[in-house]
């Protein structure tokens, strides 16, 4: 499904896929109609910095620990029904119930403009870090205020997600 959504570049190996998963194994869900996988979304805790690409995390580091939206993907079957607005409300739901107050995840370039619609804002990374390459060109840090949600719903649904 990954290589689906996002082509090859963005492929990170079992071994290290498994390991951000289970940096949070409550914090993974698939969307599903049929007999169908329609999309997925996972997120982990971690620090006010974006994680490295293709590098198997095995601990959160110290510091301030935030909710990292790792990836959410949908496949063209299942865009348009606001697939991807369920998959958010569930990290949504998953940040707060840990007790997070902010979420933050890279947007590759084509998916900034979704990221700001949900209510993300562009973020230096705390360290004053740049990217790692491996986002690609056009990539961004961002962050999601949880302080500011009432409740998931009114988070992640918007009138766009509903049509």
């Amino acid at each position: 499904m990954q290589r689906s959504a996002y082509g090859d570049a963005y492929q990170e190996s079992a071994a290290v896929l498994g390991a951000k998963l289970s940096l949070a194994a409550g914090a993974s869900w698939l969307a599903e109609a049929g007999d169908g996988v329609l999309g997925y979304v996972f997120a982990h805790g971690w620090v006010a910095t974006p994680p490295p690409l293709h590098v198997a995390l095995d601990a959160v580091p110290a510091g301030e620990r935030v909710g990292f939206l790792h990836d959410l993907a949908v496949l063209p079957q299942g865009r348009g029904g606001g697939v991807a607005a369920r998959l958010f409300e569930r990290v949504v739901a998953w940040a707060q119930a840990e007790g997070l107050t902010r979420l933050t995840l890279v947007a590759l370039a084509d998916a900034q403009a979704y990221w700001r619609r949900k209510g993300f804002v562009p973020l230096a990374p705390a360290d004053g870090a740049v990217l790692p390459a491996a986002y690609g060109k056009g990539a961004i840090f961002m962050a999601f205020d949880l302080a500011a949600v009432d409740s998931p719903l009114a988070a992640c649904v918007s009138n766009a997600d509903l049509a």
